[in-house]
């Protein structure tokens, strides 16, 4: 993936944590309170992974308030690991962000041919399995861990 990453400071992971949107509060296990520093210093880290052959994403309402962040790591060769995490905004953006998303990661793999893009998800959500499916994701049961199931890219480009 290429090295196309925002700049993503700390008080808007901060905001995403504390206003988070439901699915992402479930996926991050947020009703902790007491867990939120650890969640927050996790995020950061894998964002300064990205920045080392990863990207970084952050969308924001017209006001400027974070909605969401997409992460892309690389984890190992020709081997990334995403992770997504979306404020209370997103129930108003959805659409738009689940277009550009998918825009992405098409864009993406055109220059990566070969490489295994995955991540896992708690998520419980009625229309996880479709959500995924429309970025471009695809469940590997034989891959899933627990209750973590495991979705990894599949490219149309061929």
């Amino acid at each position: 993936m290429s090295n196309n990453c925002d700049v993503i400071d700390s008080s808007a992971v901060t905001y995403i944590i504390e206003n988070p949107w439901d699915v992402s509060e479930y996926e991050w296990n947020l009703q902790d309170k007491s867990d939120l520093e650890r969640t927050h210093s996790y995020i950061l880290n894998k964002l300064k992974i990205a920045e080392n052959g990863g990207f970084s994403r952050l969308w924001k309402t017209t006001d400027q308030k974070p909605i969401a962040i997409l992460g892309c790591l690389k984890i190992g060769d020709k081997e990334f690991e995403t992770f997504f995490i979306a404020s209370k905004h997103m129930q108003d953006y959805t659409l738009k962000i689940s277009f550009e998303m998918r825009d992405m990661l098409r864009e993406q793999s055109a220059n990566f041919k070969g490489y295994t893009c995955y991540l896992y998800s708690t998520s419980n959500h009625p229309n996880q399995m479709k959500w995924f499916k429309f970025l471009g994701f695809m469940n590997i049961p034989e891959r899933d861990s627990g209750s973590n199931r495991y979705f990894e890219y599949v490219s149309s480009i061929k």
